[in-house]
């Protein structure tokens, strides 16, 4: 059973190195960063970052506080200066938080608290809203213009952080399938042999005569085991393959192991760099997807002449995926791709999105394609 525990520890070794990766890019540890540069940077006295978290905004970061009221503090969407933020995806200035008319005053005994007068709040803003960067002065000093403009250069960092950090999580988690896969195969093909080997041989010593007494009782129950264990694997496996199968997990190790693929059959430096959480596509729409980037990077091995090579998957309102070379750039009408690049298109185009084929100014060709979103399980369109 040596083999087992050997498998076992390479999952769980798998596993931390993909904490590990994912802690470098822990969101709230960079998020804490952008709230201590609103004071450094800004001359804000107090700083706080909410995210959403369900139906609340919750104030998870902060810095410059002198008491801790304000801290791990649930605003419902709607209410106070980041509750309103957060629902509307709208910056609010406040030149005197306890007379303004524009916000709820649900939370006036915390900013009391810390002594706040002037408050500014800006969204945090992906594909949706998912925090809230807040600004605040102490007394009767009022929130300046530039300050403002300030908090929302930070806010726009904070949400590159984010993107960027689900991104992260996302290959992660793409190893981590793969890996799994790769166990419950070997798991099936080794442990899975030898159980029923033992098995076997078990079974041939109970159905030779002249047994001694108790010897056909212990068989038995060895037997009974190894059938025990026998389900026991089966049912690892099971968990190791269902773990591995969700679409969204498999359209982005699919990308991954495309962009991996190239880079060993050609040479050619390539990188995949996911931004933001993995689109949820129906089988079609994934595939298509992943067809586009196939085509692209066999574009760029035949005509580009590249020394590199990036491949982007972005989700917003629509899906993005982009294939961009530093090569010779487009060549002739159809950037010497012949019939596949327009055959392609009529597909992209029959699913309401497109496909283009665009020169860089600097040398290099981008092939971009965008898809609407569709939730899997939901028919094509």
């Amino acid at each position: 059973m040596d083999e087992v525990f050997e498998l076992l520890a390479a999952l769980r070794a798998l596993e931390v190195a993909r904490d590990e990766r994912v802690a470098l890019l822990d969101t709230r540890a960079v998020l804490g960063s952008v709230a201590r540069r609103v004071r450094v940077e800004h001359g804000f006295d107090v700083s706080l970052l909410g995210l959403v978290e369900g139906p609340d905004l919750v104030l998870r970061l902060w810095s410059g506080t002198r008491h801790g009221r304000l801290h791990d503090l649930p605003v419902p969407l709607g209410l106070g200066v980041g509750g309103r933020v957060a629902a509307s995806a709208s910056p609010v200035v406040v030149r005197d938080y306890y007379r303004s008319d524009r916000i709820t005053h649900d939370f006036d005994a915390h900013v009391r608290t810390e002594g706040l007068g002037g408050m500014a709040a800006v969204p945090i803003s992906t594909d949706g809203v998912k925090g809230v960067l807040y600004g605040a002065l102490r007394g009767q000093a009022v929130v300046g213009d530039d300050a403002v403009d300030g908090l929302r250069g930070l806010a726009g960092l904070a949400a590159l952080a984010v993107d960027v950090a689900d991104g992260a999580t996302t290959l992660a988690d793409t190893a981590v399938a793969r890996e799994r896969r790769r166990l419950a195969e070997s798991l099936h093909d080794t442990v899975g042999a030898m159980l029923f080997g033992v098995g076997s041989s078990v079974r041939r010593l109970r159905s030779r005569a002249g047994l001694e007494p108790g010897v056909d009782d212990e068989l038995e129950r060895i037997e009974r085991q190894l059938g025990d264990a026998g389900v026991a694997l089966r049912e690892s496996i099971s968990r190791l393959r269902v773990g591995s199968e969700r679409a969204t997990v498999r359209l982005t190790a699919d990308l991954a192991e495309s962009v991996r693929a190239f880079t060993v059959r050609t040479g050619v430096a390539a990188d995949f760099v996911p931004v933001g959480a993995p689109p949820r596509l129906d089988p079609a729409r994934a595939a298509l997807v992943l067809k586009v980037v196939d085509e692209g990077l066999l574009n760029v091995e035949k005509h580009a002449r590249a020394r590199s090579v990036v491949v982007t998957l972005a989700v917003a309102e629509r899906i993005t995926v982009a294939v961009l070379d530093d090569g010779v750039g487009v060549v002739g009408e159809d950037g010497g791709t012949g019939a596949g690049l327009p055959a392609l298109r009529r597909q992209v185009e029959r699913c309401g999105g497109g496909l283009s084929l665009i020169g860089a100014e600097d040398g290099g060709a981008v092939l971009r394609c965008e898809l609407p979103l569709q939730v899997e399980g939901a028919g094509d369109a």
